[in-house]
């Protein structure tokens, strides 16, 4: 190879390399601005239930399954909950928990196929057979220990 080309791909290389930090910190820029969304979402839901709570009206979503709002809810929550807080977040953003014989059980039946999916994790004691929660995509162990520190088992609905 010519001193030349070695000169070429030098310069190829570094126009790739500033190409992908822009590309890189564009991207992180969405991801911050898609989960600030998310976020708004979940508190206008919740708005929206309640207020048509006190109004004697349907929140007038639009239907979506007891797979997507745990989808939903799970994106929302950075430390470990029960199912049975999962249940509670269904609630506070106004799904229709009426919708469902045996919520607790659908609502574990879901978080269990997601966790088997890879996409949640189960968290299980310490002979593994019994499920003592559930970690969702966004995680932070940070949150837990302030959780923890609070004396606070899980994240609350706002």
């Amino acid at each position: 190879m010519t001193v030349q080309q070695i000169a070429t791909y030098k310069a190829a290389l570094k126009e790739a390399r500033i190409a992908f930090d822009k590309t890189t910190k564009r991207l992180a820029e969405i991801s911050v601005e898609a989960n600030a969304l998310k976020g708004e979402v979940t508190r206008l839901r919740q708005t929206i239930t309640a207020l048509a709570a006190l109004c004697s009206e349907s929140p007038g979503f639009d239907e979506f399954g007891i797979t997507d709002a745990c989808i939903e809810v799970m994106e929302n929550i950075s430390g470990t909950i029960s199912s049975a807080g999962v249940v509670k977040w269904l609630n506070s953003m106004g799904f229709e928990i009426a919708s469902q014989k045996n919520v607790a059980a659908s609502v574990h039946a879901v978080l269990t196929r997601l966790a088997n999916k890879g996409k949640i994790t189960k968290i299980v004691d310490k002979d593994g057979k019994n499920v003592i929660g559930w970690r969702g995509p966004n995680y932070d162990p940070e949150m837990d220990s302030v959780l923890d520190r609070c004396g606070i088992t899980e994240e609350v609905p706002v």
